[in-house]
This record gives C-alpha cells, sequence and structure tokens, in this order.
C-alpha cells in the first residue's frame, strides 16, 4: 500500500436510536420475510482471507474488486408504515450485532416507476454498504456517507439468488440513479442537516485493474481503506461466510479481533489502616489475554496482548469497560499481538461486532501472516487474470506490455532494411 495515504477520520459511530429489542422483533421478522430465510440472525455476507490459492481463483471466474473501506459495515432498510391514510418511509440500519438503529429524518428515494409523483417512494428495499466519514480538503467536519456495495431486497422483491452483476443493476437502476436526481431537483437537500447521510456506489473494478487501482483509486480516497475486496461476478448473495468474496489485506493490516480478557491487578497495602491487600487497579493487570471464538459463547485463550505502561494509561484513562470488549490486534514483526491503533492512539475497539473471530479465521488469517500475498504478488498476476478473465468472455487476448513497442521496433527495422 502506497506509503503517501494520508490518514484520514476514523470509522464513524453508528447514528440514530437503537430499537428495543422487544420493538426489533417485528423488523427481523420482515427482513427474513423479505429474504425468505427463516433465521432472524443478521444475514450479510462475510468475505474469507486472501490465500496463494486465491490467484488461481481469480483466473477461473469473473470477479469484481473494489477497495475495502475501513469504515462501519452495515445493511440499510428502507422501510414503511401505514398511520391509517398514508404511508410513510422508515430507514434502519442494522449492525452485525442484528441490532436495528432508526435514522431521522428517513431517507426518501422517489419510487422508479414514478419519479414525478411525490407521493410515491420506495420502500422493501435492502442494501448491503459501509459507513465512513469522508474528509474532503478544506471541510473542517468530515461527511457521512454511505457507500453501497451489494443489495439483498429492492423494491420488495429479494434478490439474493441473482448473480452479483444482476444485484448491482438492480441496485443502481431502481436505487441510486432516482435518489441522484432527486438531490439534484433538491439542492437544499446536500446540506449535512437535511438528510442523515449521503448514498453513494462503491466503484466497481475488473480483478486485473490491479495497478490502476493500487495508483489511482486508494491514494485518492477520502476516507480509510486497509485492503480490497474481490467478489464473484456471477454468484448469488451468501448470508453467512462467503467463499466467493476474498478479503486481500497488505501484510500490516492483516488483523484479528480477539474477545479482551484482563488478567489480575497486582495487589498494593493502601496503608490506611485497613488490614489485607487490596487490588491496585491503576497497575498493568497480568496477563490480559486474547480469546477466540472455538464455538457459540466456546472462548479460549489464543495469545497474551502486549501493551507497554503508556497504552495501559492510554486505555485505562478512557474509563470504559475494557474486559469482554472486542479489540482488533495485529501480529508485530517480533512476533507480539499489538492493538490496532486508532489516530489518537486508542485502541480500536470493534463494538459493532457481537462476537470475535472464530478459530477458522484466526487460523485463516494466521495463514495470510506467515505466507502473505503482497501488492507485488498481485501486480504480478495481474496479466495472467487479464488473459483468463478474456478468454472467459470469448474476447481477443490482450497484448503484454511491450509488445506494441516491439511491434514497431520490428517495423522500423525492417524498413530500415528494405523489407515489406
Amino acid at each position: 500500500m502506497p506509503s503517501s495515504v494520508p490518514i484520514h477520520a476514523p470509522p464513524p459511530q453508528m447514528p440514530g436510536i437503537l430499537v428495543p429489542k422487544e420493538d426489533a422483533h417485528d423488523l427481523k421478522e420482515a427482513v427474513a420475510s423479505y429474504i425468505e430465510r427463516d433465521r432472524h440472525t443478521f444475514p450479510g455476507a462475510q468475505p474469507v482471507s486472501f490465500g496463494r490459492e486465491h490467484l488461481a481463483e481469480l483466473q477461473k471466474r469473473e470477479y469484481f474488486m473494489c477497495e475495502k473501506t475501513d469504515g462501519l459495515r452495515v445493511l440499510l432498510f428502507l422501510h414503511c408504515y401505514d398511520d391509517g391514510e398514508f404511508f410513510h418511509p422508515l430507514t434502519f440500519l442494522i449492525d452485525r450485532k442484528n441490532n436495528f438503529y432508526r435514522i431521522e429524518p428517513a431517507i426518501r428515494i422517489p419510487y422508479w416507476q414514478m419519479p414525478e409523483d411525490r407521493e410515491k417512494f420506495l420502500f422493501g428495499t435492502i442494501l448491503d454498504g459501509e459507513l465512513v466519514h469522508d474528509q474532503y480538503p478544506g471541510d473542517p467536519s468530515p461527511r457521512l456517507i454511505y457507500y453501497v456495495f451489494d443489495a439483498l431486497v429492492v423494491d420488495n422483491q429479494n434478490v439474493t439468488t441473482k448473480s452479483m452483476d444482476k444485484r448491482l443493476g438492480r441496485m443502481k437502476e431502481h436505487v441510486l440513479k432516482p435518489y441522484g436526481k432527486w438531490l439534484e431537483q433538491n439542492p437544499s437537500l446536500n446540506v449535512a442537516h437535511m438528510q442523515p447521510f449521503r448514498l453513494k456506489e462503491k466503484q466497481m473494478h475488473q480483478a486485473y485493474h490491479l495497478q490502476y487501482i493500487f495508483n489511482n483509486i486508494l491514494p485518492q480516497l477520502k476516507h480509510g481503506n486497509d485492503g480490497l475486496i474481490f467478489t464473484c461476478k456471477d454468484t448469488r448473495y451468501q448470508f453467512g461466510t462467503d467463499q466467493h468474496i476474498l478479503k486481500w489485506k497488505p501484510p500490516h493490516e492483516n488483523t484479528i479481533d480477539f474477545k479482551l480478557r484482563l488478567g489480575d491487578f497486582p495487589l498494593i497495602d493502601p496503608e490506611d489502616g485497613e488490614d489485607g491487600y487490596v487490588p491496585d487497579y491503576d497497575a498493568l493487570p497480568a496477563p490480559i489475554q486474547l480469546l477466540v471464538q472455538h464455538n457459540n459463547n466456546d472462548y479460549r485463550p489464543f495469545a497474551e496482548l502486549h501493551v507497554t505502561p503508556t497504552e495501559w494509561n492510554i486505555m485505562k484513562s478512557l474509563n470504559q469497560r475494557l474486559d469482554g470488549r472486542i479489540i482488533e490486534c495485529y501480529r508485530s514483526p517480533a512476533g507480539q499481538w499489538k492493538f490496532k491503533a486508532e489516530a489518537d492512539g486508542t485502541p480500536r475497539w470493534r463494538d459493532d461486532k457481537k462476537d470475535a473471530n472464530h478459530i477458522s479465521t484466526v487460523n485463516s488469517v494466521l495463514a495470510s501472516i506467515e505466507n502473505p500475498v503482497t501488492e507485488t504478488d498481485l501486480l504480478g498476476y495481474e496479466q495472467k487474470i487479464k488473459e483468463a478473465i478474456y478468454r472467459i468472455q470469448g474476447r481477443p487476448l490482450p497484448p503484454h506490455a511491450g509488445d506494441d513497442e516491439r511491434e514497431a521496433k520490428k517495423r522500423k527495422f525492417s524498413e530500415a532494411n528494405g523489407q515489406h
């Protein structure tokens, strides 16, 4: 990853008002009904870590590629309610804990079949995306943007069984195009307080446009980035882990989400006349364990978190609960597990996640750490991936870099020697 990538605003906190569990039950039933699913758990697809075997996979099937946004992954649910006289829009964000947050004011997208009718609006729609803070030059405050990269339901129709290119096409035509025209016709809505956040399409690229995305896309991003995502073009939307969504991270960004368990605090004599020793809660506890999930509610120690006295002072100065929280960590070159720090030095807490990584995910990330696929490795396969995809598409093979120049030199040499 280019070293010149600027430091961006950290991922946003979840906006909106948390819907109480008893009220969220009907919403979970509605979501499950839309996607024709019996379970009420979070339906979002989850990627697998990119391994060396996936270099061959990218040559077998067509994949879309996009930058991996360092933001807050949520589903956007465009719903409605009937007051007995009129229908009104409702907007919810659904996090990976399957919590629902009501967003006010609701996002009102004109109905694609009757875009000029102000009474009609789009509902029955579930989109997949990332909520981020985009930082614009000269603007002191970041802008809250929801980047859409997939769709589960559009206009009351379950599209999870369709291929990704069909899902994206439906989302663009029925959601983003009417939404964009609505913003053009109502410029006052571009003022931040007039809508909770903006919707934008996550730009997709062919999997062989690697040089372009590294050189032109990533350095220009207005938000944080920690890798690339490759998604198979012709597979359905998969609830839970999807073996055809590949998450590539540069070696220094390969992280694991652990559950934190604080060990024992050292004992001190308070010297205030009380008998016995008491824990010193200002001191560094030992050990600080990092737990991974093996089965539901089955957490086991995996490693210890290495924390310096300065880092511990930062952690305890938060005056927040530490024990039992999900914390994002990386393995240092010295083999120590360290927490990933925000720009202000505080740990990257993953409060948006209900559970730490499963041991299978941990092993996959470890494999990526031990035998990483680097940016150089990816670029070395760009031409092979391009040729393979051209064959799949039935197109003439593209020229190799430098072929045109060599042909020109041959023609010049032939002409100089009187050959035709």
